[in-house]
């Protein structure tokens, strides 16, 4: 496919109204938004934004939660010309000091709660001309709602190129400061194709069901945008709530689910056979973290299809390996590469690793990204004629499938031996009491680390730390066995993930108590 016949983020959009205009491109608390007034409301935002002197190029931070007007707010961006920077709507104080003062952005759009939370240190950043707010009228911000219900509903699309960038994401900042990742409207393009073609998507006839957050690539590009895409319709959720998901699949024939490792976690644990109902999915997919096997077959048993391991990340876009769903499959593999990604493992030095080697991973093809915003060491150091350097360690097998150790950073190092967590996680969640659970680098005086896990039980289950341990020395090497097992009631999770620096930092502290519940023996 050449650059000519390749669509803008602003192109798809207007392609759906003109074929699809009353088909449901969103569907939210019961309420449906069609391709057409999707396309109205677009309008009406970029309008307000240009009234306002914003325009190509100018990065326009978004601080809203995951609801129809973020969505809105993205697509409006994209017919301005104008860059959207999806920023957390968890983000607290410090965490937005530092990326709007990395991302020189112009505007902000945020609803009443965060922007609460914005107000306190507005006036740090005057070069930030404009905050546009949703939920009634606030000081020191305009009222976006009032400015939209005046403004027009057509507006004429700022001429996007395919080098342009489209979206700008930082990275969350756990090795360091976080980085500004430029996407382009080719890097889109490319991935939403490939991912369209390996996912066997029929256009106008899929329905996505969304409960990753939008401020993240996994819910705003690998979702929302492939929704785009395909002609799809996308029923979302503005945060995690397992029931809702499990009965939203059967309500709206959602075909298409997507989330993380520890989403499926969930479903698993709380599925209800008198209640639920998940015939209608067709593809689902999983990726953010290493997956669990055990779960996933799980998963698989209750639902009768198959969940396709994915993997990518922010610096490529979305899905650049995916596991075949039918044909050769490879137990515990990422899987292929699709479109025009391609995989590489390198040794410390960036030779070439032979087959069945582990290494660092390396992605390329036409979806990895521009590179870091105003940072060329950063882009050198990670961006080079191979691809994108990812951090995590990994192998080919003689038949081109991808198998993902673990990350680098997440490797526990004790007395001389590599750990990987996923492995010794795996292991954990062959138990019946576990329901969730990490395994992380815990401190020791002798070892330098110790591999620990933390552990949600199931409900109604009991278990003993030494029955953990007992029963992962019958399966694993010695050096693998948790030294520490720890319960905790609930854990620390973003967009769904597990925050293990959390676990590390209060295993560090001694403050793990903080994910206890705290009760009083009778």
């Amino acid at each position: 496919m050449t650059e000519e016949m390749m669509e803008t983020l602003n192109q798809m959009l207007a392609r759906n109204i003109a074929i699809l205009p009353d088909r449901n491109f969103l569907i939210f608390e019961d309420r449906g938004i069609s391709y057409a007034e999707f396309g109205q409301q677009t309008a009406r935002m970029a309008q307000v934004m240009a009234a306002q002197g914003l325009g190509k190029g100018d990065r326009i931070g978004l601080y809203l939660p995951s609801v129809p007007l973020m969505a809105v707010a993205v697509f409006a961006c994209q017919r301005l010309g104008a860059v959207p920077l999806p920023l957390s709507a968890m983000f607290r104080q410090d965490e937005l000091r530092r990326v709007v003062q990395a991302s020189g952005m112009k505007a902000i759009i945020a609803d009443a709660m965060t922007f609460a939370e914005f107000a306190p240190i507005r006036a740090e950043f005057p070069a930030l001309g404009q905050c546009f707010v949703t939920g009634g009228a606030q000081t020191d911000a305009l009222d976006l709602d009032a400015l939209m219900a005046l403004a027009p509903d057509r507006f004429d699309d700022a001429p996007n190129q395919m080098g342009d960038v489209a979206a700008l994401f930082f990275s969350s900042g756990t090795t360091g400061a976080p980085k500004g990742i430029l996407q382009s409207h080719l890097n889109h393009c490319s991935i939403l194709r490939d991912m369209m073609v390996a996912h066997g998507s029929r256009y106008g006839q899929e329905v996505y069901l969304c409960a990753v957050p939008l401020f993240t690539n996994f819910g705003l590009t690998a979702t929302l945008n492939l929704c785009m895409y395909t002609g799809g319709t996308l029923i979302l959720h503005e945060r995690w709530n397992t029931d809702k998901v499990l009965t939203d699949i059967a309500h709206y024939g959602a075909t298409y689910f997507g989330g993380t490792p520890t989403m499926y976690v969930y479903m698993v644990n709380d599925y209800d056979t008198t209640r639920h109902n998940l015939s209608s999915l067709r593809v689902c997919t999983t990726g953010g973290s290493p997956v669990p096997q055990p779960v996933i077959r799980r998963f698989e048993e209750i639902s009768g299809v198959k969940v396709a391991q994915v993997y990518g990340a922010t610096e490529t876009c979305g899905q650049n390996v995916i596991e075949p769903v039918t044909g050769l499959r490879r137990s515990g593999a990422a899987g292929l590469p699709i479109g025009s990604s391609r995989i590489l493992i390198v040794d410390e030095a960036g030779e070439l690793m032979p087959q069945g080697k582990i290494g660092e991973v390396i992605i390329g093809g036409d979806s990895v990204a521009l590179g870091y915003l105003d940072d060329p060491a950063a882009t050198v150091a990670a961006f080079g004629p191979l691809g994108w350097k990812s951090g995590d360690l990994g192998y080919l097998d003689e038949d081109g499938f991808l198998f993902i150790v673990d990350r680098k950073k997440d490797v526990i190092i004790t007395g001389g031996h590599n750990i990987f967590p996923l492995e010794v996680e795996s292991t954990l969640y062959e138990h019946p009491a576990v329901a969730v659970c990490a395994v992380v680098g815990g401190p020791d005086v002798a070892k330098g680390e110790i591999p620990v896990a933390i552990i949600v039980k199931t409900q109604g289950v009991s278990v003993t730390a030494e029955e953990i341990q007992r029963y992962c020395r019958e399966r694993l090497s010695a050096y693998k066995v948790p030294r520490q097992v720890e319960f905790i009631d609930e854990m620390p999770v973003e967009a769904a993930k597990i925050r293990k620096r959390d676990l590390v930092a209060a295993l560090r502290d001694d403050t793990l108590d903080k994910f206890r519940r705290q009760s009083v023996s009778p």
